[in-house]
């Protein structure tokens, strides 16, 4: 029909437009384009036109094509919403963070009871890794919008990013008495992990899995609520489960062959460990936990020897005091060497800052260890031990 008219009337931008939009519906956006080019030829200011060619140049890649269109709108008017709102959508679909947050806070600035600009704004906020401001706009969006429930998804990961699990708690319960949504769900029994508040995650996410959601994520996590609370026959259950979904996560191996090695299943544990730091790049901090805890499984298995080479590998990889002071135990009751566990105690009580083992008492070593007074004072009492008992050995070959 438009084809029809256009024979007759050329010149006729409205007839132009709908032969345009007739393309762009059936996908034939070079088309459509072509058409829409001619339409503004015709009509050189109308917007209606001026926004549909800028849809077709967003839907072929041609963003700065649209830009251009949607600026020269927003210079005509400064204060006409709609190229300030096509502006702020195009760069934060491009993922130009910056500007579109420049443009969507003029769109506040307009019509500051529009939920969808403020939850847009909270989103490129949080992009740029400018957190109160985004928490501020996903909360404003909310009190504009309760209904949103992507809006409580967004604040709630948000709070917990900043580990204010209270707060990211607090937004679920209050998303929750508006839908009863799954991914809300989740990320309260989460939050409660995040917290500690173990028992709550746990009943979090019973009701998940009761309800049939047996993803990857709600197994992984109850796992580790069960770790924490050390039930680890019922962690390596949910982990083994969650390590058939995604075997490629080094954070489920570690807890598996962690949660293994403590309930006795110890040839099984080495294997996941192993895993976990194939599997990683490891920071040193973590490479030292995977060979601490194979240290620990060897232990348990009276393999004192190879339990100490572990323990010599996690402290090369990341020297804590607490691994100097579990050496020196290692010395000190299984494999009979006094003069060693000193040492290591030793070490232990320089590296905990003990003011008395310092030679000097205003040099302090900087380290992020927060001391134990519980294990200072164990460290101290088995070098005094090892010491008396070194020295009666010593007068009795005498």
């Amino acid at each position: 029909m438009a084809n029809e008219i256009i024979k007759q009337d050329s010149v006729n931008w409205l007839t132009q437009y709908y032969l345009g939009k007739s393309y762009q519906a059936k996908y034939k956006y070079f088309d459509a384009l072509k058409v829409f080019e001619k339409a503004i030829e015709l009509d050189t200011v109308n917007p209606i036109i001026e926004n549909a060619l800028a849809e077709v140049y967003d839907f072929i890649g041609k963003d700065e094509d649209a830009i251009n269109i949607y600026y020269k709108q927003y210079l005509r008017d400064t204060m006409s919403l709609e190229p300030i709102v096509n502006l702020a959508n195009i760069f934060r679909k491009k993922k130009e963070y910056t500007p579109a947050i420049h443009y969507y806070q003029k769109a506040t600035a307009i019509d500051f009871t529009n939920f969808y600009y403020y939850k847009q704004l909270a989103f490129c906020t949080a992009r740029i890794n400018i957190p109160l401001p985004a928490i501020y706009a996903y909360k404003t969006a909310i009190s504009l919008n309760p209904y949103d429930i992507g809006c409580y998804i967004q604040l709630a990961n948000l709070y917990n990013s900043e580990r204010c699990f209270l707060e990211a708690i607090k937004t679920c319960k209050l998303g929750l008495e508006k839908s009863k949504n799954t991914q809300l769900k989740k990320i309260l029994a989460y939050s409660y992990y995040l917290n500690r508040d173990f028992d709550s995650s746990i009943v979090g996410f019973n009701k998940l899995l009761e309800m049939g959601d047996t993803s990857y994520f709600n197994l992984k996590y109850r796992g580790l609520v069960h770790f924490e609370k050390k039930e680890f026959e019922k962690a390596t259950i949910d982990l083994k489960f969650a390590y058939e979904f995604n075997d490629k996560d080094a954070e489920t191996c570690f807890f598996l062959g962690s949660a293994l090695g403590r309930s006795g299943e110890n040839k099984e544990g080495i294997h996941f460990l192993y895993n976990a730091m194939q599997i990683l790049t490891p920071a040193p901090n973590e490479i030292s936990n995977i060979y601490s805890e194979m240290a620990y499984i060897y232990l348990n298995q009276d393999k004192y020897q190879l339990s100490l080479q572990y323990l010599k590998l996690a402290y090369k990889s990341d020297a804590t005091p607490l691994l100097s002071f579990k050496m020196g135990q290692l010395y000190d009751y299984y494999l009979d060497n006094k003069k060693l566990a000193i040492n290591y105690y030793e070490g232990y009580l320089t590296m905990a800052n003990d003011p008395d083992t310092l030679i000097h008492k205003s040099i302090i070593i900087e380290n992020s260890f927060t001391q134990d007074p519980k294990i200072i004072e164990n460290a101290k009492e088995r070098i005094k031990i090892l010491k008396e008992e070194l020295f009666f050995e010593s007068a009795k070959k005498e």
